[in-house]
Order: structure tokens, then sequence, then C-alpha cells
């Protein structure tokens, strides 16, 4: 696991692309503590940072072929490796090294881009033909490593994570991209390809790009995977399940590669104590992390801890207090790079660090909800789709009773997403503002720009899904690389811990995308398939139990402990422009009276500023803060 920096120029590297591409490794110097390397040649420049996982001597980079042809800058695993390296042996290719870095190189230079469909793993990485003056970026299936890239005129520069381009000398600075903040406001995040700057990128999930230096910097973006969800009524129930289980049995096996310690997050729900369980049989002396909070209904200790005796393992148990939760905040925002409401970001940090004290590698349940309909909308598109089959004049009829219902009544939401196409309700796992509170709130508001606008393409793909599969396909494509994974990777790496999740492996989404719905959302439950396959290894409390998904007492804190803090960030805001801070007032003020729940929208509201604050209003002492060691 690694973070990298680096700049290609067609009219040649200058002495102020070396300086910023060494400031912007160190930048990142918490994704690769253990080793500081930079290549330099005419158009190119790497600058690397090495967290030491695998091949603990001879993994260094950037790796130079013998022939100085390729240059190969990489951040990831790639668990195949071996297999790959094996064949390339038997064909009469010699190693120097037992790296991945190595074989990718290999592949490159014998089959061109086409090497990255046979990579097993979670990787982002860099290709410089030397002698065809061509680059080659890659980024794995699902997003796992990200990997940012800015285009000019004379060039591409490219960074590990986005805070990197505070010290990209040609760079303007940081900014609001107007349309995207209007969308943050709806998602709680800004969904890849895009940064809330509208001038940084993302490398898309599963793609790669080629550009091409001797037709004057000649840019394509491929994509070379796509997940693509069927239903298999051909195989019978136990066949799926056996499949399923020998898919993530040998994925979890795969993600224990490693020449470290590794560890496992361990919440009270299914997915991690699947990955628990089969990682402590490879591994009796895993040790099991878990994070609580000390308000009733917000913990996961006890239930984690009668999971962990059910398995034998070692569990250490981490208790959050408020202190711990302000104190560590903006920390948080910052390491985030892009502003990103989820209220789990600090008890993700929190944990994250707890377990970089004990191990380097940390396996993560991630990524089931989204292969196998875990989360409740999913159970609830079932009555939804039986509402939206009804006539026309009905539904027109059910939304006008809706609208007459107060906000608590049981059954509103269920009608009200009965009524209107998946298409134009569904943006993923996180809906915050409508666009009537956005008018309300925004300065910057703008009538032509809708959130359907971000969801509209990835609908054109999803053909006859079912409404279950159209809700994962969009799940897949905005919630899981933009949210899921960025909190997943930045906030362990902000410690130096690389973050595995076995679930998002190809071999298992293959078992996956076979499954009916009926397999995934049966007898009053969801991933029933899944917590069937593995009920043998698990207590039975722990296979029915729902999920909770790192819960944060953020709705219960605003109403008190946090009024006054969170009231002091909006009114100190710097981002006025684009908030109106009165307004924002209002809402914390209504959702501590207790009559509206507007937890949701004021945590976006405060993410927003404080990202404003340190990437925009205050980047001078945020660089400055860097360069000390201080962030």
């Amino acid at each position: 696991m690694c973070g990298f920096a680096g700049y290609y120029k067609k009219a040649g590297i200058t002495d102020e692309n070396k300086l910023s591409a060494r400031e912007m490794s160190y930048s990142i110097r918490h994704r690769g503590p253990d080793l500081d390397r930079v290549y330099e040649c005419e158009k190119l420049i790497f600058a690397f940072r090495r967290l030491s996982i695998i091949d603990l001597e001879g993994g260094g980079q950037p790796f130079i072929s013998d022939d100085g042809r390729f240059i190969c800058v990489y951040n990831g695993e790639i668990y195949n490796y071996l297999e790959l390296k094996s064949e390339l042996e038997k064909k009469g290719h010699c190693f120097k090294t037992n790296s991945e870095v190595e074989v990718m190189v290999t592949l490159y230079s014998l089959y061109g881009a086409g090497f990255i469909s046979r990579l097993r793993g979670m990787f982002a990485f860099v290709i410089y033909d030397k002698e065809n003056d061509f680059l080659m970026a890659g980024r794995d299936p699902f997003g796992i490593k990200p990997l940012y890239y800015r285009k000019d005129s004379d060039g591409i520069v490219f960074c590990s994570e986005m805070k990197g381009y505070f010290f990209d000398k040609n760079y303007k600075g940081f900014d609001v991209d107007k349309a995207l903040l209007q969308h943050y406001l709806t998602f709680q995040y800004v969904s890849e390809p895009d940064t809330i700057s509208g001038d940084i990128f993302i490398l898309p999930k599963g793609s790669y790009m080629l550009y091409d230096g001797k037709k004057d910097g000649k840019t394509d973006i491929l994509t070379y995977y796509k997940p693509v969800f069927s239903q298999n009524k051909t195989s019978t129930y136990l066949q799926k399940k056996a499949n399923l289980r020998k898919a993530v049995e040998s994925s979890v096996e795969y993600h224990m590669l490693a020449d470290v310690p590794v560890g496992s997050f361990l919440s009270s729900g299914v997915d991690s104590a699947i990955i628990t369980a089969i990682a402590s049989k490879i591994s009796p002396g895993i040790k099991a992390f878990t994070i609580g909070f000390d308000v009733k209904g917000y913990s996961e200790l006890e239930d984690a801890a009668a999971i962990s005796s059910h398995l034998d393992i070692d569990h250490i148990k981490l208790q959050c207090t408020l202190k711990d939760f302000t104190d560590n905040y903006e920390r948080v925002i910052y390491h985030l790079d892009s502003p990103m409401a989820d209220p789990s970001v600090v008890a993700i940090y929190l944990i994250s660090r707890e377990a970089a004290k004990h191990v380097k590698v940390i396996l993560s349940g991630e990524g089931s909800d989204e292969l196998f309909g875990g989360y409740r909308q999913y159970a609830s598109a079932i009555p939804a789709a039986k509402i939206y089959s009804l006539p026309s004049f009905i539904k027109s009829f059910l939304m006008i009773l809706a609208r007459l219902l107060p906000e608590h009544v049981k059954g509103k939401g269920l009608i009200t997403r009965g009524c209107v196409p998946i298409e134009q309700r569904f943006v993923g796992n996180a809906f915050v503002f409508s666009e009537n509170e956005k008018r309300g709130i925004l300065r910057t508001y703008d009538s032509n720009v809708h959130f359907t606008q971000r969801t509209k393409d990835i609908y054109t793909q999803v053909g006859d899904y079912t409404m279950i599969q159209k809700m994962q396909h969009c799940d897949l494509n905005t919630w899981l690389p933009s949210d899921i994974l960025v909190k997943g990777d930045r906030l362990s790496m902000a410690h130096s811990l690389e973050a595995r999740v076995p679930y998002l492996d190809k071999e298992v989404f293959k078992a996956a995308r076979e499954l009916c719905d009926s397999d995934k959302i049966s007898k009053d439950t969801t991933k029933y398939i899944l917590r069937d396959a593995f009920a043998d290894i698990l207590n039975k409390e722990t296979v029915m139990r729902p999920k909770l998904g790192y819960p944060v007492p953020v709705r219960t804190w605003l109403k008190d402990e946090l009024y006054d803090w969170a009231a002091e960030i909006i009114k100190e805001s710097t981002a006025d422009e684009y908030i109106d801070s009165g307004e924002a007032l209002k809402l914390l003020e209504r959702h501590r009276n207790g009559k509206y729940d507007y937890y949701k929208h004021i945590w976006v509201i405060l993410t927003f500023i404080t990202w404003y604050k340190l990437y925009v209003t205050d980047a001078k002492t945020t660089k400055n803060r860097i360069l000390n060691g201080e962030l």
C-alpha cells in the first residue's frame, strides 16, 4: 500500500515541477512512511511513498524495467500476482524481486493495456513508456484505491490524494463548482469522476487512461470492467449458496496475503463477522477491532464481544467519547479530501488509529450490502414495486393522500416512493436535501441543476433489471465508490493502515450477480443467502441481526451536547457566499426542538463549512500545517 505523485510535461520537467512533486509526496506521507523515493527523466517525475506489506525488502518504487523503458508507480495489492508470476516464469521470464509491480510491468510490456483485466485486487497505477512517450494509468474494478489527476495544455499531474494539489504550483487553488455543491447537498458527497473543485478529477473505477505524448497529449479513458447483474433461475438455491460460500472464502484467503500482521474490523453485523470468522481459521491469532459510544442504541461493543467470544479471538474495544469526536473532527475532514458528510467518518478514523497500533493490514466487511442486497431500502423496493404497478389514477390519488399525512405517519414514505419511478427518486443510499430545501439554504441555487442529472446516465445502463437490481446498480456506481470506499481508504491510510475489502472481488461478484431477488430479500431479512451460507460458523443472533453500520449518536448529540459546537461552526462560517448561515441555524434549532429530524442536513452543512475553511479560506495556513507536520 502506498501513495504517489507525479508530473508529465511535454515541454520537459522544470525545477518547479520537481519541488512540487516532492511537496505533493510529503503531503501524503501517511500513505507510505517506510520509503520515500523519486524518479526523474526529461518529461517525467514520480515521487513515491511506500507502506511495506509484501516483499518488505525488494518492493521499492518507482519501479524501472531492466532496459529503462518502463517506469511504474503503483498503490494497492494484486492478490493473484503469484499465479501471474508463475505463468510468466514458465514462458522464460526472470524476476529480480517478489513484488507485484515487477509482474505488472512485465505483463504490460507483453500485452499492453489489456493486461489490466487479468489483475485481481485493489490498485491504482501509472506506467510510463519512455521509448514511445506514452502513459497508462489504471484503477481497480470497484474503485477501492484512489487516483486523482489534473490536465493542462502541457501535460498531466497525478496524485493519490487530492490534498497533494495544495503543492501543485501550476494549480490556481481549490474552489467550489456551484453545480457540484448543489449535488453534494443531495448525496452528502460529490460522486466520481468529479471533485468539488470541478477541475481535478478521479479516474473512474474499472477504467484506465491512455495519454499519448507524441500526439499532443491525446487522452482516452476506457472502461475495462462493468459489474452487470443477472438472475440465474437455472441453478438451484443450494448451488448458488455453495458458489457464494466458496467465492467469499477464497477471497478472504487471498486478502490475507501479507508479510505483516493482519487484523479485522468487527461490528455487530453479519458482514464483518463472516470475514473475521473465515480469517480466524486461516490465522487463529488474528485481532478484531470494534468502536462504540456510551449512548444507548449507539454501541456495537457488547454484540461484537459476543461474536469474538464465539470465535475465540483477541478482541480490542474502543469507547469513543464526545471529546474524542470533536477533537478529531477537523482532522478527519482534512483527510477525506472532498466534503463527505457521512457521520461514521470520525468513528472509522478513531478505530483505524487504534488498529494501527497492532497491525498493518485490516480486513473490512464493506461492499457486502451493495452485492447481496443489504440495505433496508432494498427490502422496501418489493412493496414499492407493487404500488408502482397500480393504474396512474390510483397513484395520483395516493400521492395526494401522502402529502396530507404528517411526516411521522407510518407508510407515508413507502407511498411516496411507490408512486414515483425509481430513476426520479433513488440516488443511492443517501438522499439529504430536497430541491425545495436546497433552494432555501443555498445562495447559489440554480433551478436548472437537478439531482437526477447525476444518475441519469447510470439508469440508462440497467436494461431489464428488477427494481432491487436498479438500486444495487446505482449504489455500486455512486454510494460505494464515492462514500464507502473513500472513507475506508483515506481514514485508514491516515494512520498508515491498509484496509482490504474481500467482498469487493471479481470472483465474489460473479457469485453475487447470479442471485435472484428472492435470494437476497427473504423471510423478513436482507442478504438472506449470505446469512444462510455462513450460518454454521456464526452464532444465531449474529446471523439474523439487522445492519447498524458504525452507528454514531450525532442525531442525539446535536440536540444537546453538540448544539453549541455546531452553532459556533455555522456562525464562524467563511462559506456564507454559498450557504445561508441564518437558515442553517434555523435548521439546527428546529432539530433541537425535536419537531423534525434534520441531523443529516446539519451534518452536510457543517462538513462543507469545515472543508471550505481548510481547503479554500485558510489554504495557506493548511499548507503550512502540512509542511510543519501538523496534518
